[in-house]
């Protein structure tokens, strides 16, 4: 039996719209063609060199749909994507200074065999029932009359820096390992042990070649791990080896203080009726660390909140609290820190000012700050290598990132910090929409009430779905009602 043509109208709508629904899921997932992403950004790599890595600039961050990076790659001139893994960018190291310590001498019988109870006498007599014990030491007087040098003490007390290493100025006996202590202490009593180290020197005479100076083995860089020694002393120590001791040399460094983070600023809105509240959409999702809040005017100081959400069925959770202000002292305007935000991922932010001030006065200027990331990337494939970063839709997006120590042989930590730097050109991105002025400003706006995309989408589906089978029972209870109608009559018999 031939469907009726009634019919194929819900079917076709259905069809239509399981197809739309594949396309959009296709179009989400696509994250291998390059002219899928928001942005792309050439590549310019370091000479000679199969491993290396790129710093995410700005641009790509402000633009990434997941919080764990994954709508990001690294194209090569094939389209194809590269091998990459993703790691965080360490610290500058802080210079070094150098201290210069004097060796104080610490003295010592010249010689420790037998515990250093050479020359001693023993006596016990019985006298009148008691027992008398004598000890001669007589003979030890030529003993102690001899002392060496067993160590050295260093007077630390005035550095006031993490002190990294210590170099000891010191002159070794020939073909002899020394062992080398270093102690610390506050008071010349109580020690604890700091680090230790062989310095071994091969003797002239016995060397393969002849040279000025004879050859020094071990580690002459004693490793005291930033260690603080304010108002400490210090002790070396060698037990009986023939050393000549001067000094030594600390390498001080200040404390390493937090990577240098990436910036981008927002482009502001206008403030709304209420001057105590500022509520912001921020088109991506990759975790912010810090929010540094400037207030227009001068002199101005406020207490605010910072609460963030991803969407508006979602409460607001708390953030961070702070003051922020803007002060002119001594000719010299102050302003405050930026407020740290602990690496939150929201699409949504809210800013709100005490009730017991008057508020903004106009919008703050107000800037977003990224922990620093990298690719590290084996250069495969020929060029020219494009970043691509911003992939509709990839909030869920699997990740593409190998771990480091399947990507570079024999890892080891931190060693991808030492790899050649490729740049990323973002003079010369290719934006989808156009080229802003400014690549790497955030276009946020006021995020607006009223149900949201996210919800008004689910809606849309559900009414659709519930129209097209209203509308599927109706054609199928009209066609029954109509075969019904229609059905010949029975045939009779002839008379």
């Amino acid at each position: 039996m031939k469907k009726p043509a009634a019919l194929n109208l819900p079917l076709g709508l259905a069809a239509a719209a399981l197809s739309l629904c594949a396309g959009v899921a296709q179009a989400a997932a696509d994250a291998s063609s390059p002219a899928a992403y928001t942005i792309r950004i050439p590549v310019t790599l370091a000479a000679d060199a199969p491993l290396q890595r790129v710093v995410l600039p700005a641009e790509v961050l402000v633009r990434l749909q997941s919080p764990g990076y994954a709508d990001v790659r690294l194209f090569n001139g094939a389209g194809q994507p590269v091998p990459m893994a993703l790691a965080g960018v360490a610290a500058a190291s802080a210079p070094e200074e150098s201290v210069t310590l004097p060796a104080y001498p610490i003295l010592g019988a010249a010689s420790t065999g037998a515990a250093g109870l050479e020359g001693l006498s023993l006596r016990i007599e019985e006298r009148q029932g008691q027992r008398v014990v004598q000890i001669d030491t007589a003979g030890t007087a030529g003993a102690t009359a001899t002392q060496a040098v067993r160590g050295a003490l260093l007077d630390a007390r005035n550095v006031q820096l993490p002190v990294a290493r210590m170099a000891l100025d010191v002159d070794l006996p020939a073909g002899q390992p020394v062992t080398f202590r270093v102690q610390a202490s506050k008071d010349l009593k109580h020690w604890q042990p700091l680090a230790e180290t062989v310095l071994y020197r091969a003797d002239a005479a016995a060397a393969p070649t002849v040279s000025t100076a004879p050859g020094r083995l071990g580690n002459e860089q004693i490793d005291l791990q930033r260690a603080d020694l304010k108002s400490h002393y210090l002790r070396v120590t060698w037990g009986d080896a023939a050393v000549t001791l001067r000094g030594a040399t600390l390498a001080t460094a200040r404390s390493m203080g937090p990577r240098e983070r990436v910036s981008a600023r927002m482009a502001m809105p206008p403030l709304g009726n209420n001057p105590r509240e500022l509520v912001l959409a921020l088109p991506f999702a990759t975790p912010v660390a810090a929010l540094a809040i400037t207030p227009p005017g001068s002199n101005v100081l406020l207490p605010v909140r910072v609460l963030g959400r991803n969407h508006r069925e979602q409460p607001w959770s708390p953030l961070a609290s702070a003051v922020v202000y803007k002060m002119a002292t001594g000719g010299k305007e102050q302003t405050s820190g930026p407020v740290e935000l602990g690496g939150a991922s929201v699409r949504e932010i809210k800013i709100e000012a005490d009730p017991k001030t008057p508020g903004f006065a106009a919008a703050p200027a107000l800037a977003l700050q990224f922990e620093p990331a990298q690719l590290v990337f084996l250069a495969s494939g020929q060029g020219p290598f494009t970043l691509a970063a911003g992939l509709p839709g990839a909030t869920a997006a699997a990740s593409a990132f190998l771990p480091l120590a399947s990507l570079v042989p024999g890892y080891q930590p931190a060693q991808e910090n030492t790899l050649p730097v490729a740049l990323a050109d973002v003079a010369r991105a290719d934006i989808t929409g156009g080229q802003p002025a400014d690549g790497a400003l955030v276009p946020a706006a006021a995020a607006s009430g009223g149900i949201s995309t996210r919800s008004a989408v689910l809606w849309g589906v559900l009414l659709a779905g519930v129209v097209a089978l209203g509308l599927m029972a109706w054609l199928l209870l009209r066609q029954t009602k109509q075969a019904g109608t229609q059905a010949p009559a029975a045939p009779t018999d002839a008379a």
